[in-house]
Formats: structure tokens, sequence, C-alpha cells
């Protein structure tokens, strides 16, 4: 049933008052005519004038129409199938696929009288024309419920659904814990359980934990946990290799009380590049499946070969610690350049020096005497994007140091030679920066600032609003907002500045004392600090001008793999317009795609159908004919599924959907039942549906038109005949 309401801006009374006067008009204008017309056109005339002035007061008084449309909805109910791998791989009680069978026939679904929305789900949602068994095909690479439950949320009050009939193994891998997803949807879940709820005898690789970042000649451990059900007192093998070339075997004792292990192995990294580290564990015969038993991670080595440029205005406790800090790191080649009494080096530094180095750092540099030319140089360094590390010294010539003052990360304001000590001061939020980072935990927080005073100058900076304040300062355990060690990563740049200076009594006044009464479990914090700060300048992998990855580096065979690249210019503007080829290589051959604009410096591209295998890819960016840059890496497909890491139903997940949803669970032999369950539910029954729609009609042209069509045939009709 429809019903339908016009309402204006004002008073219908009103209105009636301006038409009644716009006929009054039309009228006294057509009494007397010069000349005479015939009494059919002069009541044509009138008709033709009022109409006009009405359409038009119509629309100055904003006429809008409502109308209520009412209908009956019948309830409908949404019918969820799991179409992963494990809703029909095999377990412990057998075939998944002869036990979804049975419980899609004791369903009949398709049998009853209820209505459906019938969707298959994976790691995608997919509406289906029926919810029967023969839809599904079960070569869904990830089990994701939550999203299949957001599918629903849109369209529910408009379908009138009043239950949802999920039929899963519950075993979800992706996306959201559907508990709460259920929750908020507000109706009842129906649940079939598919699997047996017992562990299958199993072996199976939960995961492997390592740095995403490694050096050459720097040992990296990693960590392997697997998990092992079923089986009694026996040894099971366990190889780990990098890139097929094998680092590691070890027998493993498992226990019949026991299911999870973890295994420990020390990668020493020999090449640069995108290493893929594989752990496998060989099968046993009772395993139900061996596809688990292989798991895969990458690590980016990058090279520890660093070039190093130190810079001193004069020989210091500072320059010799931090210089014998950085000779105990592997691969590290030092070029120290110390100023002399004025501006003469030990070491003259030149052009051809720096262009070498990879890292600067300035300790107590520059001062007065510090000749411009050697500030030129190392500012063109770091024009090309060079890290730089900044200790601060008593002789420091603030004024010559504002030629770097692009590099830093703060503004100098005002600098005299007034020396004070200053105590650390940082806070736990300040933990996340690399580095600080001793054990990893909140206590580090109290390490760092049970360390001894550093000496500072009466220096007063800006921090730059893209820095990172990492630590403040203390005067006589008063808390001050100046900084003490500040860092910035911006636009093509790292650095690391120290404000304060005498780090070397970090050293022998925190390390080298406690190591004097014999307590050898404390920390070189001073070594920690350099080495960390040093890494981080290392990695420059963030400020590369052609960023191109794949969003993951493990990939099912259904799946599409994904490239995604970040395309800079020279001041890191990024670059929208360029053109970004990436070439595919692998063992069946190679492939190229072109990643496709999404602005702001941003690309996005797919390919699907490539073989199983180890896959390396190269991307270059090109603009107007010139090369920006380029970037590598690796991935696979074909690893193992995380459908495989788990062969139970979770039986507690599903009960406890349906509990807090107001349905019910059921097993197979059950599930028959769970029709009949839904009909009875007190809230499954047809909904009133009233949708009202509105149109403003002093919008729409037509009016204004047919108004102004009035006028112009009256004024037709008055030229034709000669009215004046």
């Amino acid at each position: 049933m429809n019903s339908y309401n016009l309402v204006i801006a004002g008073y219908w009374w009103l209105l009636a008052i301006f038409i009644i006067a716009g006929f009054a008009l039309a009228f006294w204008t057509y009494t007397k005519t010069i000349p005479p017309i015939s009494q059919s056109k002069r009541i044509l005339l009138i008709t033709m004038r009022t109409l006009a002035l009405t359409l038009l007061l119509f629309v100055v008084f904003e006429p809008v129409i409502s109308i209520i449309r009412s209908s009956v909805e019948e309830p409908r109910v949404a019918v969820l199938l799991d179409n992963s791998i494990s809703a029909a791989a095999k377990d412990a009680r057998g075939e998944r696929r002869e036990q979804y069978k049975a419980a899609m026939e004791k369903l009949n679904i398709l049998g009853s009288n209820i209505t459906t929305d019938a969707y298959s789900f994976d790691s995608e949602t997919r509406s289906i024309a029926e919810p029967s068994f023969d839809s599904l095909d079960f070569s869904g690479q990830n089990t994701d419920i939550s999203k299949a439950v957001r599918r629903l949320y849109a369209t529910s009050d408009e379908k009138n659904t009043r239950a949802v009939l999920l039929v899963t193994d519950g075993a979800f891998n992706a996306g959201n814990n559907p508990i709460f997803d259920a929750e908020r949807f507000g109706k009842p879940f129906y649940i079939i359980g598919i699997g047996d709820t017992l562990e299958p005898v199993d072996i199976s690789i939960q995961s492997i934990v390592t740095n995403e970042v490694a050096y050459i000649d720097n040992p990296v451990p990693i960590n392997i946990n697997f998990k092992a059900v079923g089986f009694g007192k026996e040894k099971v093998k366990l190889v780990v290799s990098d890139n097929n070339t094998i680092l590691s075997e070890q027998e493993i004792e498992l226990e019949p009380d026991r299911e999870k292990y973890s295994a420990t192995v020390e990668y020493m990294p020999r090449t640069e590049g995108m290493r893929k580290i594989t752990a496998k564990i060989a099968p046993k015969e009772k395993e139900i499946t061996d596809k688990n038993n292989i798991g895969s991670e990458f690590i980016r080595v990058l090279k520890n070969k660093r070039n190093i440029a130190l810079f001193a205005g004069a020989p210091s406790s500072d320059v010799s610690f931090i210089k014998q800090s950085l000779s105990l790191e592997k691969g590290v080649v030092l070029n120290d350049y110390i100023q002399k009494q004025g501006a003469e080096f030990y070491k003259t530094p030149t052009q051809a020096d720096l262009n070498a180095s990879e890292i600067i750092v300035l300790v107590g540099f520059p001062v007065q005497s510090t000749p411009q030319s050697v500030l030129e140089m190392i500012a063109r360094e770091l024009e090309r994007g060079k890290p730089l590390l900044f200790v601060a010294g008593l002789a420091v010539d603030y004024n010559k140091l504002k030629s770097l003052q692009n590099y830093l990360p703060f503004i100098i304001v005002s600098s005299r030679p007034q020396e004070f000590l200053a105590l650390p001061d940082i806070k736990p939020s300040a933990l996340s920066s690399p580095l600080l980072r001793v054990t990893g935990s909140d206590s580090d927080a109290k390490l760092w600032n049970n360390l001894p005073p550093l000496f500072r100058t009466e220096t007063f900076v800006r921090v730059k609003p893209e820095s990172d304040v990492v630590s403040t300062m203390k005067i006589n355990n008063a808390a001050l907002n100046d900084p003490l060690i500040v860092t910035r990563n911006f636009q093509n740049s790292k650095c690391v500045a120290f404000l304060g200076y005498g780090l070397y009594r970090w050293k022998l006044l925190g390390y080298a004392q406690e190591l004097s009464k014999g307590r050898e479990d404390n920390y070189d914090l001073f070594s920690v600090l350099i080495n960390n700060s040093m890494k981080w300048l290392s990695v420059s992998e963030q400020n590369k001008l052609v960023k191109i990855r794949t969003a993951r580096k493990i990939y099912n065979p259904s799946d599409q793999v994904e490239f995604i690249g970040e395309v800079y210019d020279q001041s890191y503007t990024p670059i929208d317009k360029a053109t970004v080829v990436v070439k595919i290589s692998g063992e069946s051959g190679e492939r190229e795609i072109t990643l496709n604009s999404l602005g702001s410096g941003r690309y996005y591209g797919t390919v699907a159908a490539l073989a199983e295998g180890d896959h390396a890819f190269s991307g270059t960016a090109t603009f107007s004919g010139r090369n920006l840059g380029s970037d590598n890496g690796r991935f696979t497909i074909g690893e193992v599924s995380l459908e495989y890491q788990n062969l139970k139903m979770n039986i507690a997940l599903l009960k406890s959907i349906a509990e807090r949803s107001g349905g019910k669970f059921y097993l197979v032999p059950d599930a028959g039942n769970a029709i009949d369950d839904i009909q009875k539910h007190r809230s499954f029954k047809p909904n009133s549906v009233s949708l009202r729609d509105e149109t403003a009609l002093w919008s729409l042209p037509y009016l204004l038109g047919f108004a102004i069509f009035l006028f112009a045939v009256e004024w037709f009709i008055r030229k034709r005949s000669g009215l004046i």
C-alpha cells in the first residue's frame, strides 16, 4: 500500500491567494484588448497566463512530494558455506568432503519452504545461485568467517534476514575473530560443524621467526616452531636451508605428552640480497598429510661493509671511544679526518674520499678554524642522501654548522660555550626508537636513565616537526624539555644527533665501573647506542627513490600476486606519471607487467596464473626517458597453505558463536534439525517494510520549462493577433 503527501515551504492559503491574484491579473489584462479579439482566444490567453503564473508561484513555494511504500517481507535465511581447502580435507575421522555432503543432504535446504540468500566463502565471499554442495569446489586457500558475516550487514534489514545458517570447520586463519562480528550482526547463527574435534596424527610447521633485515657476516637467530600430535617417543629430522643450501640438520626427540616444539638455528649470511629460509621436517608414515611439514620466510641481507668518514675538530676522548667502537664491527672501513691546530688535518679529506663514504660522522665538528671548502664537500654528500651522525662538543662553531642545517634534525637558535652537566631523561614512550633497544622490554628505560651525566653547552635549538626526540635531559633531577638525542628520517635524509658530549663517560663511569666491581652481567650502553645508531643509519631501504615490493612474500597457487610501487624524485617529491615496469622470472619463464599510477607517487598492479615455485622480480621506473631507479625482490608460489596448519574442527569457537547469537550448534548427524529450529525461532516472522521517497518538485526542470513554454505560446498568439 502506498501513501502520498504533498508539502510546501509556506501556507497553502497564502499560495491560493497568490494564484487567485494571478488569475485576476490575467483576467484584467485581457478584459479589453486593442484590437478586440474573439471570446475563445481571450479565454485561451487568460488560461495560459494563469497556468504559467501558477507554475512559477508553485516553484517559489518549494513543493515536495513524499511517497511511502509499504510491503511485507517474508523472513529469509543467509546461508554461508565454507569453500576452503580445510573444509574438504582429510582428518582423523576421515574425508570431510563426505561429511559436508551428508550435512547438506540432511539439511535439504532446497526442499524446504524457507527463502535463502546463499554465499560461499574462503578468503573472499561470493553469492551463489543456490545453497547446495555441488556449488562448492573447496579451492579456497584461507578461511575468513568474519568477512563473510560482514557481507550480510548491508542488506539484512532490507531483505528481512532473520537467521544465519553456517556450515564450516571453524578453522579461520584470516580476518578478525568472527565471534565479535556475529554478535554485532544481531541475528541467531545455526552452525553445522564439519570435521573431527580431535587432532589427527600430524606434524606441522607453525611459524619461522627471524629478522626481516640482516647483514653479511653478522649472525642472525632463526626460531622454528612446529607442532607434533599423536606420536610416541621418537625422533624427527629438521632441515633448515638458505636458497636450497642446507644450513642445519638436527634431530629432535618427540614426547608423547607434548605437542609444541621449537628449535633455533644461527644463520650467518654470506651473500647480499633476498634470501629464502626454508624449514622442513621429514614426513612420518602415520601423518595424515605431509603438506604442512614445510615453511619458509624471507630475509633481506644487506652488505655489512660500510665506509665511514669521521670528522673531528680536535682529538678527544669521544673521538677515541667512537673510533674504537666502530672498528670492532665487522666489515667497517673507517676513515678519520681530525683537525690539528688551525685549518690543517692530520689526514686531508678529498672529494674522492667522501664519494666513497656511506656514512658521515661529525664529532665536535665543525670548529671555528674548519675550512668552508670541507663543509661544502660534506654538504654535497649529505645532499645525495648519505646519513649523518652528529656528536656535539665544547668547541663546535654552531654558526658554521648552520651550513649543514638542512640535514640536521633541529634548527639552531643560539649558542654559547657555557658548559654544564645533564642527565638523560628517557620516557617509556621513546623505547620504540631502534637506538634504545637493549632487551626490548620496558626495563630498558631504567637502564638508560641510570647512566652518568653528559656535558652540554648552552645551545638552544628548535626540533624540526618531522624529527623524533629520543631523549630529553635533567639538570639536578629537574626534568627539562630540551632535547639531548634527536633523530630524523625525512626526504631521503637520515640523521642522529647527540646534543651532549662526553659520551665516553657512559663507558668509563657506567659499564667499566661495574666491571671493576666484578659485575659482568651489565650492558655496555655506550657501545649499544653507537652500534644501534650506525645500524639504523645504514638501513637506507626506506630512502630509495624507487621502491617496489609484493604485498606478501608467500602466495597460494590461486592467488593474484600484488605489486606495490613508490616513486620519488631527488627531493623526495612523489612522481605520478612515471612508467613502472616489473619483470618476473621463474622456472617456467618470464612475465612483464606495467604498474598503474594511483596518485601521490604510488603504483599498483597484479599478475595471476604464475607457476608454482620461487620467483624473482626486478622493477624499473622511468620518467621522460630518464631512469629514476630500480628495485628487486623475491616471492614464492605454492608454499603450504595455512589451511593445513590446523586439521581439527574449532568446536569451541563455533559453539561460542551459536550461544552468544542465540542460535544452536549441530554436528553432522543432527544437521537435519537446523531448518526446523530456525522456523520455530520467535524472531523468524514476516516484517513490514516502509520505504519513504521524497522528491523536490521545485527542483524539477519540467515545471519551469512548461511555464516558459506557456509564456512563449501566449506571446506568439499575441503577436499573430496584433495585440498592443
